[in-house]
């Protein structure tokens, strides 16, 4: 994905620390209340840009295009991967959250709640197919 074309705003992140326990930046904006208000704000304000919701202290400013749907996209073009054949994990697979292009663009995707969640799906799922189980 071509991050220079992404801005991630780290303000909100800042108010609690961006290295603040995982449980307190799930506090700061649990029901995406605070960065949905901040993101109606932004919208006419900015309207050449994508404006989405990441993760728990996060709003991605793109241009529009430019998100996780293209990163798919892209990685089918360049690297000939089927989209069928690969699965992304995100904490934002919603409508209006950051990694739901991904989803949009056909891709298997697993909602996963916190980096710790992410791991063990990731784990998890490198173990099955590993295993030469053809039912995962």
């Amino acid at each position: 994905m071509n991050h220079a074309s992404q801005t991630t705003s780290t303000d909100f992140r800042n108010k609690i620390g961006q290295e603040a326990p995982l449980d307190e930046k799930k506090k700061w904006d649990s029901d995406f209340k605070k960065r949905e208000k901040i993101k109606e704000i932004l919208r006419p304000l900015i309207p050449e840009f994508s404006i989405q919701l990441g993760g728990s202290t996060s709003i991605d400013v793109t241009r529009p295009g430019i998100d996780k749907g293209y990163g798919v996209r892209k990685l089918h073009e360049i690297l000939g991967i089927a989209i069928e054949d690969m699965i992304f994990v995100g904490d934002a697979v919603f409508p209006g959250g950051n990694d739901y292009p991904a989803k949009q663009a056909g891709v298997v995707s697993i909602e996963v709640r916190d980096p710790h969640e992410t791991k063990r799906v990731i784990e998890a799922t490198i173990a099955c197919l590993g295993s030469g189980n053809s039912r995962c």
